[in-house]
């Protein structure tokens, strides 16, 4: 698991006086690049390797401004060319959820345009930052 800080800019906020739920997108694929880039070690946007196929939100709490967050972020689930995150956002000061996150990644060959098997050595990685990740054959 890797727990990424994230702080809340005033363009942030909406009308309402609190982060708009669009925005909740950006501090997911803030998580999302820095745990892949942790995992991978690659740092180029060239070298990114992923692609974004889907992502769930779940909105608990507001985010107002002045509150920063937090984004823990994990892998849960390993197939064949893809795998699934699981993000937390929880308000820095207090601790407070505000949203919990599902990702679907997948493994792309942006050459070829299609999927590719995720690598054994990066199986390898998941499992050493997160070990309670469960593997699908397929």
């Amino acid at each position: 698991m890797l727990t990424v800080p994230v702080d809340v800019r005033f363009r942030d906020i909406d009308a309402v006086g609190h982060v708009n739920n669009a925005v909740y997108l950006t501090y997911l694929e803030q998580a999302r690049l820095a745990y892949w880039r942790k995992l991978t070690g690659k740092s180029e946007l060239r070298d990114i390797d992923i692609i974004l196929a889907r992502v769930e939100i779940d909105y608990r709490s507001p985010i107002a401004f002045g509150e920063d967050v937090d984004v823990a972020v994990r892998c849960v689930l390993l197939k064949r060319s893809s795998c699934v995150l699981e993000l937390r956002v929880t308000e820095r000061g207090s601790g407070r959820l505000v949203a919990e996150a599902r990702n679907v990644l997948v493994y792309f060959d942006y050459e070829a345009q299609r999927p590719q098997p995720i690598p054994d050595d990066l199986r390898a990685r998941v499992r050493a930052m997160d070990p309670d990740v469960v593997e699908a054959t397929s």
